[in-house]
């Protein structure tokens, strides 16, 4: 929907607010050579822009109307659709099994068996790239990625 890719836009344009939003762990910044981030700002300030972004030029009239009455009121909704995002994207990283749901996309996409996978499925769910990028090693959001240890042999 046109609301999810001003949800996903929002979020890479972002990135400082969007780390925050996704829980910012001592070990995901010191995996990725960075520093945490430290933010005195509270999530809610977090949604209260991010709710603006997606709603403040919304299509609909009475969406419009009541962001401009009640712009609070649609945080909630915001809140709900990561929660459906995290589901869908889970669901999607099933078809990847273990291996498949904690490589980066660009390694996906180099094996040709993974990149039809993904290909097909782009259709009904087109933010996956982006979301994998930001909660592939995150077990908060990618349940599939931590379920095991992804170097345990299950065959032995």
């Amino acid at each position: 929907s046109a609301r999810t890719a001003r949800l996903i836009a929002w979020c890479k344009t972002n990135d400082d607010a969007r780390i925050k939003l996704f829980s910012d762990s001592v070990k995901d910044a010191k995996d990725q050579g960075r520093k945490k981030k430290q933010s005195g700002t509270p999530k809610e300030t977090y949604y209260s822009q991010l709710t603006n972004a997606i709603f403040s030029n919304d299509e609909d009239p009475e969406v419009q109307c009541l962001f401009q009455t009640k712009p609070g009121a649609l945080i909630k909704p915001v809140q709900t659709r990561f929660g459906t995002l995290k589901r869908k994207y889970n669901e999607f990283n099933k078809s990847l099994k273990q291996t498949g749901a904690r490589l980066t996309y660009n390694e996906l996409q180099k094996n040709p068996q993974t990149k039809t996978l993904i290909d097909s499925q782009l259709n009904k769910f087109p933010w996956w790239p982006d979301l994998h990028g930001w909660w592939r090693t995150n077990p908060a959001y990618n349940t599939v990625f931590s379920t095991a240890d992804p170097g345990q042999n299950h065959e032995s």
